[in-house]
């Protein structure tokens, strides 16, 4: 089951590409525009919040006291405001991370990442259309935490196809990432790894891309 974050804050922009850039790191990303909608999105089955301080009805902060009385989520505060006494207070009432607006969207999925592994232990773990992956141990998992029988090699192709995720990569250059740059080989060898794997797997993980190669139907 892919992590959930819930981002609190008011400004639709940045909330947007935040959630959207989040979402392609294969995290599950709930959107609150301000204090009322995160009440009601909040609850034991988040992992982490992203919380802006100034949103439309009141103060993040006074959120965040109220939500450490019983839910200790992990929090990365977002504000615009950088005096010391925001700074204190926020660490006061048990954020994990401050962090200054603006923010890159780049920056905050390493800050995420960064913060979930320490509070989680979570190692190099991807959900890909209801399988778990664990690229450090070389082992898969069906929804149902049945393990799949994969090779290294089928793990490794996976792996390379994800890290390229939402864009089409060659036979080539899968083989170079995998077997390394002096394997030589035929580039249509490749082609019955793919078909072992959608066997294991579903026909529709892998996408072919005529001419090209292949990518991940995610």
């Amino acid at each position: 089951m892919a992590l959930k974050i819930l981002i609190v804050e008011d400004d639709c922009v940045q909330n947007d590409v935040l959630r959207n850039f989040l979402k392609k790191e294969s995290y599950e990303v709930l959107s609150a525009y301000n204090l009322a909608q995160a009440h009601e999105m909040l609850d034991k089955s988040i992992n982490l919040m992203i919380l802006d301080v100034m949103l439309p009805d009141g103060n993040g902060l006074d959120f965040l006291n109220e939500v450490r009385k019983d839910n200790n989520v992990p929090v990365i505060v977002l504000t615009a405001l950088d005096d010391e006494y925001t700074q204190l207070t926020t660490f006061e009432l048990k954020a994990d991370e401050y962090v200054d607006k603006p923010v890159s969207p780049v920056v905050m999925a390493k800050r995420v990442k960064a913060l979930l592994e320490r509070i989680h232990g979570i190692s190099d773990k991807i959900e890909i259309c209801g399988f778990h992956f664990d690229f450090d141990k070389y082992t898969v998992y069906d929804s149902s935490k049945k393990e799949i029988k994969m090779t290294t090699k089928e793990i490794e192709i996976m792996k390379c196809l994800y890290e390229n995720k939402g864009n089409a990569i060659t036979r080539n250059a899968l083989i170079d990432n995998v077997w390394g740059y002096e394997y030589i080989s035929e580039e249509r060898f490749i082609d019955s790894h793919i078909k072992n794997i959608r066997k294991k797997l579903e026909a529709d993980i892998i996408i072919t891309v005529k001419n090209i190669g292949y990518r991940l139907n995610i």
